[in-house]
């Protein structure tokens, strides 16, 4: 009999979850719409507070993703200027070396690559920086979803920045999750 009653309660709330989700997308088509918040909560049949209490929870899933869409394009970006700024890099160091290179242009061109080397070092210690800090949230979000006493607990993943110099022209730099 209990089993019944649980299963009962189980269907219950796989329906009740179902409701919450398909009012939620309602309420989301409908303000993209551009309905007023009063007609959307008369066709959805909710109370004011409870819209509201939905409004926000969408509004907090919608930055979450612009969040982290805005993450990865700023890595992306990131790692483009690093590429370009390496080739500036090589093509000025190639024409430093070139035998029919002026003197007079030897020490502005030495100085441009300087500045450019400092930038793409500067840029390599922020990649670093974030990965650790990357590390560090990902570590205490997944001690904060663990019980204490799991198994899984000492073996959690971590980022390791890798950067490996195969050539003189190419330089590869990865980004390994250890698991």
């Amino acid at each position: 009999m209990s089993s019944i009653s649980s299963n009962i309660q189980r269907e219950l709330k796989r329906a009740n979850k179902s409701r919450i989700q398909w009012r939620m997308n309602e309420i989301q088509y409908r303000l993209v719409k551009g309905e007023k918040d009063k007609d959307i909560m008369r066709t959805v049949l909710l109370s004011e507070r409870n819209y509201y209490k939905y409004k926000k929870k969408i509004a907090l899933q919608l930055e979450e993703i612009q969040k982290e869409r805005t993450d990865s394009a700023i890595w992306l970006e990131v790692q483009t200027l690093k590429d370009r700024m390496s080739n500036l890099y090589h093509a000025l160091f190639d024409r430093i070396q070139h035998p029919h290179t002026k003197t007079s242009d030897l020490s502005n061109l030495v100085s441009t690559a300087e500045s450019i080397a400092i930038n793409i070092l500067k840029l390599e210690s922020a990649s670093i920086t974030a990965i650790k800090q990357s590390n560090l949230i990902l570590e205490n979000h997944i001690k904060t979803q663990l019980p204490s006493r799991s198994k899984y607990q000492p073996e959690l993943p971590k980022i390791v920045y890798n950067n490996n110099n195969t050539s003189k022209n190419k330089n590869n730099s990865d980004i390994i999750y250890n698991d």
